[in-house]
C-alpha cells in the first residue's frame, strides 16, 4: 500500500492537520494521480471517531484545506507496516512507532527531522517518474542525510502540542508543519 502516515498523541490536532496539508499539496503538484498515494493518519493516545479540534479546521480553512470528514484513528502496527514514511509531532511518538514495529526504525522520523534532512536535497536526488515511485524513495533519501548534517538541539525536532494552549499556540503548530510538510512536497515535485 506505500504512503506516508502522520503520528501525534490524538490525531485530532498535529498529524490531521499534516496529512490534509500533505494531501492538498500531492493533489496541487500532480492532480488526480495523487489519489494513488495513501496519506493518512493516527494518535499513539486516540479515541477513534473523535473530529479534528476547531482550532485546527480553523488553522486548516485559513489555508484553504478542508477539515471535513477527519475522524481519529488509533495508530496501529498494521499502518506503520504498510507505510514509505511514518512522519510523528514529536520524538516520543517516534519512539513509540519504532517500539510498535522496530523494523520502522529506518523509515520514522520526526517530521521537522525528515524536513531539516531534505531541506538542502532537490528533485532530482529522487529518482522514480511516478509520484508513488517518489514516495517510495524519498525515506531513502532522508536517512542517506543522517550522520552527514550537522547536530540540531533535539527539541527543535518537536512541534508541540497546542493542547490547553492559546490560539498563537495553535497558530504556531500550523506554521510549524506547514513549514516541514513545504519541503517534502518540493523534493517530490518533478
Amino acid at each position: 500500500m506505500g504512503g506516508i502516515l502522520f503520528v501525534c498523541t490524538a490525531n485530532q490536532i498535529r498529524s490531521p492537520f499534516a496529512e490534509r496539508l500533505m494531501r492538498e499539496g500531492l493533489h496541487a503538484r500532480f492532480g488526480p494521480v495523487a489519489d494513488a498515494v495513501a496519506v493518512t493518519s493516527a494518535g499513539t493516545h486516540a479515541t477513534p471517531g473523535r473530529p479534528i479540534w476547531p482550532e485546527a479546521a480553523a488553522e486548516l480553512a485559513r489555508r484553504g484545506v478542508s477539515a471535513a470528514g477527519h475522524t481519529s484513528r488509533q495508530l496501529i502496527r498494521t499502518m506503520i507496516r504498510r507505510a514509505n514514511v511514518v512522519l510523528a509531532a514529536e520524538r516520543t511518538h517516534r519512539d513509540q512507532v519504532t517500539a510498535l514495529w522496530p523494523e520502522a526504525l529506518n523509515r520514522a522520523y520526526t517530521l521537522r527531522e525528515f524536513a531539516w534532512l531534505l531541506d538542502s536535497c532537490t528533485a532530482a536526488e529522487l529518482p522514480g517518474r511516478r509520484i508513488t515511485e517518489r514516495v517510495e524513495l524519498l525515506s531513502a533519501l532522508a536517512r542517506s542525510r543522517r550522520g552527514v548534517l550537522g547536530p540540531v538541539p533535539p527539541d527543535a525536532m518537536d512541534i508541540a502540542d497546542p493542547v490547553g494552549g492559546t490560539k498563537a499556540d495553535f497558530a504556531r503548530a500550523a506554521f510549524e508543519i506547514e513549514q516541514a510538510v513545504a519541503v517534502p512536497l518540493r523534493v517530490l515535485s518533478p
